[in-house]
């Protein structure tokens, strides 16, 4: 076992790449469970904090699970961090030893994405909703955790929303980074220009990466073209330039069961079929919310005050803006995404034993 082996105590599963005459055929597409889970490692191996790697049983499937194994004060409130559209646990690689220290810190690769089941889904909002938050509390349920702090990243963070509407008995506190799914699609969009209805159909049945599934053995390189911004967002720890980027591919050129799920709740310009800015008030009055935007993304922070307005008189919301990042918060600017969430991770702590695990 190596040096950095030892840090990764992880519950093998036999993942076979096929059976029969399709295991002897080309790969048009240079992926498999096994590279997925090889690219996984290629990243983890740059977190210092001991990691136990796992799957959660649930009646829709597997939910791949990261537990960081490190010894923790009993009244410390747990951290779950929820990834966006396209990734997967791989990508909290520059926050996991800074937010660990302390606490207990789980993520998961949400249904459909990374190396979690890639079941069917629902094809209508309420049933893709239903399907992902009811995972989310199998999950929870059978990691014994009773209270925790929730952290979601643009599509995750619009499932760590819907969660904890359901589920306020659970969360301490909801931590939304950059967060999708709040803004409504302003009236003037919707009256598209007959020329882009035009486009918009012939798109319509693709989902988000069907280029890079279709590109084949040119998919990894399609990553770096499209993405160059992901080896400098990372390399300063991750000092293996094409390991994020690898990861990114192998996590996209699965069956894209996510994408379809997501392809459900969206509107033909990205936005949000159902609204949070609708359904925010309904959040439980005692739950504090801190939301993170990057200043550079197309995500629209006046959201996050909207939302301070919506909730006036319930527990405080928080609205962070950070300069010099974009969409992706947690890696263009780490540093203070980490200190940020530390802080709002230790706001509401609780003092009752049993939340920590």
């Amino acid at each position: 076992m190596t040096a950095h082996d030892h840090q990764i105590a992880q519950d093998e599963e036999s993942e076979g790449s096929g059976s029969g005459l399709g295991a002897y055929l080309p790969r048009w597409r240079p992926t498999s469970s096994t590279d997925l889970g090889l690219a996984e490692k290629r990243v983890l191996k740059f977190v210092q904090t001991p990691l136990k790697l796992f799957n959660t049983a649930t009646t829709f499937g597997k939910i791949w699970t990261l537990r960081t194994n490190n010894e923790v004060p009993e009244n410390k409130v747990p951290l779950v961090m929820l990834h966006g559209m396209g990734a997967g646990i791989g990508i909290w690689v520059l926050n996991l030893d800074t937010i660990a220290k302390g606490r207990r810190v789980y993520a998961l690769d949400l249904l459909g994405f990374g190396r979690s089941s890639r079941p069917q889904f629902p094809s209508s909002v309420e049933g893709v909703e239903d399907q992902y938050i009811s995972s989310i509390e199998q999950w929870r349920s059978a990691n014994n955790l009773t209270r925790f702090t929730l952290l979601g990243h643009s599509f995750g963070g619009y499932l760590a929303t819907l969660y904890a509407k359901k589920y306020p008995q659970h969360i301490a506190h909801l931590v939304l980074a950059d967060p999708w799914g709040f803004t409504r699609m302003p009236e003037e969009k919707m009256q598209i220009p007959l020329r882009w209805k035009l486009v918009i159909n012939v798109l319509k049945p693709f989902n988000i990466f069907s280029g890079l599934r279709a590109a084949g053995p040119l998919g990894p390189r399609l990553v770096n073209k499209m993405r160059p911004d992901l080896q400098v967002k990372f390399t300063k720890h991750v000092k293996d330039v094409d390991a994020v980027p690898n990861y990114i591919y192998h996590c996209n050129a699965q069956n894209p069961s996510g994408e379809v799920a997501f392809k459900s709740l969206h509107l033909e310009l990205g936005y949000a079929k159902s609204p949070l800015i609708d359904r925010i008030s309904d959040l439980h009055k005692d739950i504090p919310v801190t939301m993170i935007y990057g200043a550079q993304s197309w995500m629209d922070p006046t959201n996050g005050y909207r939302v301070q307005e919506l909730r006036e008189g319930m527990a405080p919301v928080a609205v962070e803006l950070i300069l010099n990042a974009g969409h992706h918060v947690y890696a263009d600017d780490p540093e203070r995404f980490n200190t940020l969430l530390s802080y709002a991770c230790g706001m509401y702590e609780c003092t009752d034993n049993s939340s920590s695990n």
